[in-house]
């Protein structure tokens, strides 16, 4: 399944179905190549009934992040959910409630565009 481009519109239909990831799970970050990154979280759908699925975010054109090391991935907390943010010359997701401060964040992705796929839970 291709991954389906994010825009304003979209992405806030998105975010509010599964309430910006808050209390979910980070499933995984992967670098696909220097300018691409895929992120993956566990959340609950709200137009499922509250049922957990996973959404996977690829960020391409990356021309700045902070990271951390697996090991380090499963202790941020999702408590403050995430931030994205669109507009005409970027795309940025952060880890925690930092709309208009992204870079502030404990883990972010910079990019020049964002999209996203919908997985089954714990699917790999």
């Amino acid at each position: 399944m291709p991954v389906k481009p994010l825009s304003a519109k979209s992405l806030h239909s998105l975010c509010e179905r599964i309430d910006y990831a808050r209390h979910g799970e980070i499933h995984s970050l992967v670098p696909l190549s220097p300018t691409s990154i895929e992120i993956r979280f566990s959340v609950q759908d709200k137009a499922r009934g509250f049922d957990w699925i996973d959404v996977l975010f690829v960020i391409d054109g990356v021309n700045d992040a902070r990271l951390v090391s697996d090991n380090a991935l499963k202790l941020i907390s999702l408590e403050e959910g995430i931030t994205i943010e669109i507009d005409n010359t970027k795309a940025a997701l952060a880890i925690g409630d930092y709309r208009g401060r992204t870079e502030d964040a404990p883990l972010y992705i910079h990019g020049a565009t964002i999209g996203y796929m919908e997985c089954e839970f714990g699917e790999n």
